[in-house]
């Protein structure tokens, strides 16, 4: 049986982002074994286009009854929903999840249009493709699906490719690890766009309790892209609360930096805390673990899951008990290195390259040979 031709598909593919290197690492790994594989996107950077297919390319893929497309699904994509009208041959769709739009209703009505458009589109999709299989993230972005009217047979969870190996190669910024080493502070990280569904309230009440009951050399570092156009009503909301608790020099909002420099912050800091309300896989908290920084989660959505076993996990939104771990793992090193020892067998058991590539190459076989119907 000939290899089909493949596609992969999304609205943006950007080198670094969650998504894109999910993307990246699938076009590889098909390449690897012999496919014939190529990228559809309306937004791409300069490193991408080289792999991308071209107008007369994508004609030809749409009118191919025996090729694959692999659509990933994170957002409203009206282009990608037109591609998927005129294509004739088989479908896969890769679910990332979609924030729930309320958490944008009070900061941006851009934002909530575009999740409330993301979530009927996918609702579409799974009426309109029903015999379509779908990869899911995580075993919440699943039951997510199967709540949107997906038979559950239809859905595989195959968590994303990641980074790991490009960070690993990647020499860091010592400056930045010697600034933090020296700071003299337990250093918070914090990694993830600006955005509500992140729960930066929460973290910024959790360094005012830290400050308040164990130590006044705290300093959390908040790492992610901050969208000054749509969301600059959150963030100045941010920035009031933490003039509010007298955190102005405990609190710092780094914005989008290079690997080298996420790197380094992974590496030098002494926590990871994660307070998002919403996430349907948070790739952060495994790098945090590749690199050897106990994480400390609330786990609610995906966060638990993904986290794995034996690592602190919060099943409320429990400012007290966040700081307390926070000054736990910094002081204790028996708890420090009993968070790190399983953070490691969470992912090498879980989340390593390998272990992805296979269980996404199960996945792409069973879906595109049809092997299960």
């Amino acid at each position: 049986m000939n290899q089909p031709v493949v596609a992969i598909a999304h609205q943006t593919i950007i080198e670094g982002d969650a998504i894109g290197n999910d993307i990246c690492g699938m076009y590889k790994t098909l390449l690897d074994q012999g496919y014939n594989v190529g990228l559809i996107a309306e937004f791409t950077e300069k490193s991408i286009k080289q792999f991308q297919l071209s107008s007369l390319q994508i004609n030809q893929f749409l009118k191919n009854k025996d090729a694959v497309l692999i659509y990933h699904q994170s957002i409203n994509w009206e282009w990608g929903e037109e591609l998927l009208k005129k294509f004739k041959g088989k479908v896969i769709f890769k679910y990332h999840n979609i924030t729930p739009a309320r958490h944008f209703k009070a900061f941006s009505s851009v934002h909530y249009g575009k999740c409330l458009q993301g979530s009927e589109q996918t609702k579409r999709f799974i009426n309109t493709y029903k015999k379509s299989k779908w990869m899911a993230d995580s075993i919440f972005n699943s039951l997510q699906l199967h709540e949107m009217g997906l038979p559950q047979e239809q859905t595989i969870v195959v968590p994303p490719f990641n980074r790991f190996e490009t960070l690993e190669k990647i020499e860091p910024d010592y400056k930045i690890i010697e600034s933090l080493i020296s700071n003299r502070c337990n250093n918070v990280l914090f990694v993830g766009r600006v955005a509500p569904n992140k729960g930066h309230v929460h973290l910024i009440k959790t360094i005012k309790i830290y400050k308040e009951l164990y130590d006044p050399n705290v300093h959390l570092w908040i790492v992610g892209s901050i969208d000054h156009d749509q969301l600059k009503s959150y963030y100045n909301q941010l920035l009031e609360i933490i003039r509010k608790y007298g955190l102005e020099k405990n609190i710092s909002f780094v914005d989008k930096i290079p690997e080298n420099a996420m790197k380094s912050y992974y590496l030098g800091c002494d926590e990871f805390l994660c307070m998002s309300e919403h996430e349907g896989f948070c790739v952060p908290v495994i790098e945090a673990q590749r690199n050897q920084l106990p994480v400390i989660t609330y786990g609610d959505t995906a966060l638990k899951e993904t986290a794995g076993k034996n690592q602190i996990v919060l099943d409320e939104l429990d400012y007290d008990f966040a700081a307390s771990a926070l000054y736990t793992i910094y002081t204790d090193d028996k708890v420090r290195k009993f968070c790190i020892k399983n953070g490691q067998a969470n992912i090498n058991s879980r989340f390593s390259t390998e272990i992805i590539q296979s269980n996404f190459l199960s996945a792409f076989k069973l879906a595109s040979e049809g092997e299960y119907q």
